[in-house]
């Protein structure tokens, strides 16, 4: 019996098994409504299920990084506190690049294949940072996304107007315009730009629509100075009163105006930061660079070392991180239900590395600045896991 297994149950998802629980169940929600279809499964808030439904107008804040246990903590006494109706799981990984893209599409990262920041692209037999679409260590080289990506927005097909506010400076990148292809996209530069342009998607569009508004600052903030930090405390209160202050300014309108995360954080202590030159054995047993996230890492052992590599990285590694051959965790469930995509063992390698407590590992390529992070994500710690659901109709919780 492999002891690895047995530290870890693969029967227990990290998104926790129910979609309607899950940051998907409510991009899937919020779909049927603007399709015009059948509810289907109803949120475990049956009020903010019910508000989805009988909502002209539905705005969703997407705060990255800010998760149940950063609400609780930074903000517990203010508007989001108060407006929240539970929390969310989010996808596997815990990450941005997989949990945005199952925004825009109301799927599994099993099903959109998106499944981190750093993917192996077999097209150009390169790493793709899949957010700013270009190659990693050199983003000079971008990559078109029809070359990685089967999926297409959801936004596509909903039957009213969707509009995507972003910071300007991704607003119309290559990620964002295959993303919300069926939406007008807008950019921002400060909260007053974001508050205008949320209010006038609102009040333009008399018959309805969904207005999608990404505010990525408190991850920044927390990568960098770690999510317990003061500045990453004082992201949190401005984010609160941005939500507040927006709740006040849609009141008249009807609007459903909702808040939620990509995923939380944990604060990673230097001595839990691993890099895999301290480690040559095993990188000599690997076929090309990490991929994934510092937090679940995907590794392609050379052909015919598969087993090698597996007893090298439990020998070196096993008090750090599970080590599960990575077609474990599509069969079990973990990247979502259903089916997986044909690219999506391609870009998994043959084993993924599970971060225990808040390890972490990385490595790095020719062109690429020294990794540095204190605050993470991406892995199945509950403070990366569990994400706020708040919602404001009218000035107050529906």
């Amino acid at each position: 019996m492999n002891p690895d297994h047995d530290s870890l149950d693969l029967g227990a998802l990290p998104w926790g098994g129910d979609p309607a629980a899950c940051i998907v169940g409510l991009a899937a929600r919020i779909g049927r409504r603007f399709r015009r279809e059948a509810p289907g499964a109803a949120l475990a808030d049956s009020r903010i299920d019910d508000a989805i439904a009988d909502s002209r107008h539905v705005v969703l804040l997407l705060f990255d990084g800010l998760g149940d246990r950063q609400v609780r903590t930074l903000i517990p006494g203010g508007a989001i506190a108060d407006c929240r109706g539970g929390a969310l799981r989010s996808v596997f990984p815990s990450s941005t690049a997989p949990a945005i893209t199952s925004f825009a599409t109301a799927t599994f990262p099993a099903a959109h294949a998106n499944p981190g920041w750093l993917c192996w692209n077999d097209a150009q037999r390169a790493v793709v940072r899949t957010l700013p679409m270009d190659l990693r260590g050199a983003p000079d080289q971008p990559v078109a996304p029809e070359t990685i990506w089967d999926w297409r927005s959801a936004s596509l097909d909903f039957g009213l107007p969707v509009v995507s506010i972003q910071p300007d400076f991704i607003a119309d990148s290559a990620f964002s315009r295959h993303a919300w292809a069926g939406a007008r996209r807008v950019g921002y530069r400060t909260a007053d730009e974001l508050v205008a342009a949320v209010e006038q998607a609102v009040r333009g569009h008399p018959d309805g629509g969904f207005v999608w508004a990404y505010l990525p600052q408190f991850d920044s903030v927390s990568h960098e100075r770690g999510w317990q930090s003061e500045p990453a405390a004082d992201v949190a209160r401005r984010f609160d009163l941005l939500f507040e202050r927006l709740a006040g300014r849609l009141r008249d309108t009807g609007a459903l105006l909702l808040a939620t995360a990509d995923h939380g954080f944990v604060d990673v202590p230097a001595s839990q930061q691993l890099r895999l030159d301290d480690f040559p054995e095993l990188a000599a047993l690997l076929e090309r660079p990490l991929t994934g996230e510092p937090r679940v890492v995907y590794c392609k052992a050379r052909a015919g070392h598969e087993e090698a590599f597996e007893e090298a990285a439990r020998a070196t590694l096993g008090f750090a991180f599970h080590v599960l051959p990575s077609p474990a965790l599509v069969d079990a469930g973990w990247f979502g239900p259903g089916p997986a995509s044909h690219r999506l063992a391609g870009r998994i390698g043959s084993h993924t590395l599970v971060g225990r407590d808040r390890y972490t590992l990385v490595d790095r390529v020719p062109g690429e600045p020294e990794p540095a992070f204190v605050g993470m994500h991406g892995g199945i710690h509950p403070d990366e896991l569990a994400v706020p659901l708040a919602a404001v109709r009218r000035g107050a919780p529906p």
